[in-house]
């Protein structure tokens, strides 16, 4: 299959395009690529990464994020193809600038003709993610949220797994257990994580495909992974 991937020099895309480049001929598409090179292709497969994931507030929300989030996916979604996957979040249904931006960006992909899925993670771990709370705690550094702050996962594998299980539709992608900041320094055994005054709560919601691993499995998983 001919396989377009946005996002291609983050986390996520990254790593699909390394797993799916295995059988594919994949495209990437990152800051740096021209979309004037692209938008006459034909693709099997359109896999959007891409995204703006600074959380802004009214306040400060400019052209760069609209253009990130939401004009970039309907451009990439006008190219054509077969199937179009995107990423979403399960903030989707929050009124913050980043949860409104996918759920716009949501109803631009599944008013589409071609077939779709729509797969809406919590937060996304895997070898080669950028640094965030997670990934803070597995060096033993400082970090900014109360140890009683909820969080949960969802490996990069997970998405991968989806794709390759080829469901349309939309799609929550979680662990259906979440876990708390302090809980993951002790299975993870640091000494030297300090907690912050940010309280944090993951907007939660129950996955509709099984991973088949809990949190406490993901996080000593991907501990192996990053180490």
């Amino acid at each position: 299959m001919k396989v377009l991937i946005t996002g291609s020099d983050g986390g996520l895309g990254k790593f699909l395009c390394e797993e799916l480049g295995k059988k594919n001929d994949v495209f990437k598409f990152n800051r740096s690529s021209n979309y004037q090179d692209i938008k006459d292709k034909y693709f099997d497969l359109i896999i959007h990464c891409a995204a703006r994931i600074q959380h802004c507030n009214w306040d400060n929300v400019d052209y760069s994020f609209l253009n990130d989030n939401i004009f970039l996916t309907k451009k990439i979604s006008s190219i054509n193809h077969k199937k179009f996957i995107y990423i979403s979040s399960i903030d989707q249904n929050q009124d913050t600038p980043y949860g409104i931006s996918k759920r716009i960006s949501e109803k631009i992909i599944s008013s589409q003709k071609s077939e779709f899925c729509i797969i809406r993670p919590s937060g996304l771990i895997g070898k080669g993610m950028k640094e965030n709370t997670f990934l803070k705690i597995v060096k033993d550094l400082p970090i900014a949220l109360t140890s009683d702050s909820i969080l949960d996962f969802t490996l990069y594998e997970d998405v991968l797994k989806v794709i390759e299980d080829n469901i349309n539709g939309v799609i929550n992608l979680t662990s259906n257990e979440s876990i708390t900041v302090g809980n993951i320094v002790k299975i993870l055994k640091r000494e030297n994580v300090s907690f912050g005054n940010i309280k944090f709560k993951i907007n939660f919601v129950e996955s509709d495909f099984d991973t088949k691993r809990s949190s406490r499995e993901k996080i000593l998983y991907i501990e192996e992974e990053l180490l």
